[in-house]
């Protein structure tokens, strides 16, 4: 098993179940694109963890933690300093780690265990972008409340539940576009977000008539999304196929009615604007960043 040096100490990191994954998942996923880098974020909860909170280094909290770090290819890091003063640095290893295969890959029992599926499903999500009438919007992670509220909005406009949900989201985007909403619009942020939870990953929107067209899906978000909301591995496939099935059918469209194909199952690379998910050694921690877990009482 791969050895974490957090604060100096070598800890062994050991199997963990996908409830403790789910958990830190919990922590992190609306974090991801405000405030520190990832690493940063997950050292002073560990930080925190194993020195206010006094748990072990085997506590499946701080195992999860470790894997994650370790996964998006940190191979140390550390707390030094106190309040203002405190910064978080880490160290990048030579290990492997879920850059040395393709995305698809990490989601599996093993690769659940290992922390690879989280990593590799932080790293997906905080890389979405949209193609919406040829301009690339970058998919931003909204407040919890906010997409609940979206998401009955975007019920809504699925009048028959045997069409794929895609297409009432396509809907609902394509209604708020033509309402005038742009990227300040929390609603059309949210309406983004949903979309791109449904492997949604180019679209075309006529506002004047509210009529749009689907032309591609990203198997990787659809995958991801499908690990997030917690689909048994089982379905991850069914999750690919219905991403494969649909860009195909956006294909034949495409062909029919003489157009060239702008969308696709493009993986998730770095592109301007998207967050820096690990970020450069030494940045400052975040000195306000809430501690993931109870305090113990005196």
């Amino acid at each position: 098993m791969p050895t974490f040096t957090l604060n100096g100490t070598a800890i062994e990191l050991e199997p963990q179940t996908r409830e403790s994954f789910a958990w830190l998942a919990g922590q992190v996923y609306r974090r991801l694109h405000e405030g520190p880098p990832l690493p940063a974020i997950l050292t002073v909860f560990a930080h925190e963890g194993t020195t206010t909170q006094g748990l072990p280094t085997n506590d499946a909290r701080i195992q999860a933690i470790l894997w994650t770090l370790w996964q998006i290819g940190i191979a140390s890091a550390r707390v030094e300093g106190d309040g203002e003063k405190r910064e978080v640095k880490w160290e990048k290893g030579e290990h492997a780690n879920i850059d040395t295969r393709p995305i698809i890959e990490h989601f599996t029992e093993e690769g659940i265990k290992e922390g690879r599926a989280l990593a590799a499903g932080l790293v997906v999500v905080a890389g979405r972008h949209i193609k919406v009438n040829g301009i690339e919007m970058h998919v931003k992670i909204n407040n919890f409340e906010l997409i609940k509220a979206q998401a009955a909005e975007m019920e809504k406009r699925r009048t028959d539940p045997k069409n794929d949900p895609a297409m009432a989201a396509a809907s609902y985007l394509a209604e708020l576009l033509a309402q005038g909403a742009d990227q300040n619009d929390l609603r059309l942020r949210a309406a983004v977000e949903l979309a791109a939870d449904l492997g949604i990953r180019s679209l075309f929107v006529d506002a004047a008539t509210r009529q749009l067209r689907i032309d591609g899906f990203n198997e990787q978000a659809a995958l991801a999304a499908a690990y997030f909301q917690g689909a048994p591995v089982e379905q991850f496939q069914s999750a690919i196929n219905r991403a494969q099935v649909l860009n195909k059918m956006a294909l034949e469209s495409a062909q029919k009615s003489g157009r060239a194909p702008t969308g696709g199952t493009d993986a998730v690379r770095p592109q301007a604007g998207a967050p820096d998910l690990v970020g450069a050694s030494g940045k400052p921690g975040n000195q306000g960043q809430p501690t993931p877990f109870k305090r113990r009482r005196r």
